[in-house]
């Protein structure tokens, strides 16, 4: 099974870390691809650099092949995901939207854990769009550009445990996710000491397409996602 995933910013060390996730929640059943925005912003960190990497998303996905079963959109603001959804002939996987579904099977209210504290808004307006503002009990941005670097630092994991904390015990979260592909990497050793289950986005949307690519839908012929021109 062949997977894309399209990173929209152009930072080559958020592609590898997504991928590394993707691949390991997938196993070797899946040959998953990255392809990186080289004209995207280096990240994606307000809708001004949303909007900005719309362009080179779009083009980017025009270059898939026809052996390409299904895509992940990898950025956690899931842009232009449905313009995606509606150019590709294959199932496209959105980082929230899935993080969202895939917790959603495991409790009754969902923490969202993101970088910085000006993204919470968006991500709640997101969550929102998907029908899910009664489900998410809170969202945590930490305050620390780290995550933006090519390495792991060891005080990611430090903020990551203290908003966990925060999210289960003042917000009554049952399950958290994180919504930022930055925080690709930190899932695991942090998710060992969380109080309740943490999942990472990026490794929710890689199963989520492995399972979409299985079921081989039939891309639709009529309303709005059918292919322009229909």
């Amino acid at each position: 099974m062949r997977i894309a995933l399209l990173n929209p910013n152009s930072s080559q060390h958020i592609t590898d870390r997504m991928l590394a996730e993707a691949r390991r929640a997938t196993g070797d059943a899946c040959e998953i691809f990255g392809l990186t925005n080289a004209a995207g912003p280096a990240v994606i960190r307000s809708r001004v650099d949303n909007a900005a990497a719309i362009d080179g998303l779009l083009k980017m996905a025009r270059t898939l092949d026809a052996n390409v079963e299904a895509v992940i959109l990898g950025v956690s603001m899931d842009t232009a995901l449905h313009a995606l959804r509606q150019m590709l002939e294959v199932p496209v996987v959105g980082t929230t939207e899935a993080a969202l579904a895939t917790a959603s099977m495991m409790g009754g209210r969902i923490g969202l854990l993101t970088v910085g504290r000006a993204l919470t808004p968006l991500y709640g307006e997101l969550a929102a769009s998907y029908g899910y503002a009664g489900r998410v009990a809170g969202i945590r941005g930490i305050e620390t550009a780290a995550p933006y670097g090519a390495g792991l630092a060891q005080e990611v994991g430090a903020m990551m445990r203290d908003a966990i904390t925060s999210l289960s015990r003042d917000d009554g979260a049952d399950v958290v996710v994180t919504v930022a592909a930055a925080l690709c990497g930190y899932v695991p050793a942090v998710a060992a000491q969380a109080d309740v289950p943490l999942l990472d986005g990026i490794a929710c949307a890689a199963v989520q397409a492995e399972a979409l690519a299985k079921l081989r839908p039939r891309k639709a012929t009529y309303g709005s996602f059918a292919a322009p021109g229909h």
